[in-house]
């Protein structure tokens, strides 16, 4: 018994076929190269407070946090509150550092909450031009690298489905659906 390989592409309208092959591509490149972009910008930015004046602050909020989603999956996070003046300015901050992440596990949100308890005394790092940009540990940390490299992947699969996708769905015919032609399938 000979089996006939159906695609589903074959049955792609013109339309389907114009979306998949210029617009779903562009979809991903523009996404991964906006996520790339402010991806470098932090990088760059968490590079940039290790040069930033520093002022004292006091933490007025620690805990470990879960947030669920949709799907009902969940990720602990620290919530980490604190206070500062800078130039008699009173500002709040919850920023530990650049690259921030929550996790399935909760024993990194653990550490942190145990780094910073409510009422220690800690070092606030913020932005001279706008002190409401703040953080607790300047410099560029492992996890600040995620979101540049996130949109990077992005965009090469971008690029490769705006070339790739074209050629793939070009030579497809729009046939449409016949269930005559499946005599020879197992199904009939």
């Amino acid at each position: 018994m000979r089996y006939r390989n159906y695609s589903s592409t074959e049955e792609m309208s013109p339309g389907v076929r114009f979306f998949f092959s210029y617009i779903f591509p562009y979809i991903f490149l523009i996404v991964g190269l906006a996520t790339l972009y402010f991806g470098i910008n932090g990088v760059l930015n968490a590079k940039k407070s290790l040069n930033w004046p520093v002022a004292e602050g006091i933490i007025k909020r620690s805990s470990v946090e879960y947030h669920k989603d949709s799907d009902g999956d969940g990720t602990y996070h620290a919530e980490i509150n604190y206070e500062y003046a800078v130039n008699d300015v009173l500002f709040n901050g919850k920023k530990v550092a650049y690259g921030d992440y929550g996790s399935g596990n909760p024993g990194h949100a653990t550490e942190i909450v145990n780094k910073y308890p409510v009422g220690k005394y800690v070092n606030i790092y913020y932005m001279p031009e706008k002190p409401d940009e703040c953080l607790l540990e300047p410099g560029i940390q492992l996890q600040s690298f995620f979101i540049p490299v996130f949109g990077l992947i992005f965009s090469l699969v971008g690029c490769v489905m705006a070339v790739g996708l074209p050629k793939t769905l070009k030579g497809r015919t729009n046939q449409p659906f016949n269930p005559r032609n499946l005599k020879n399938t197992p199904y009939r």
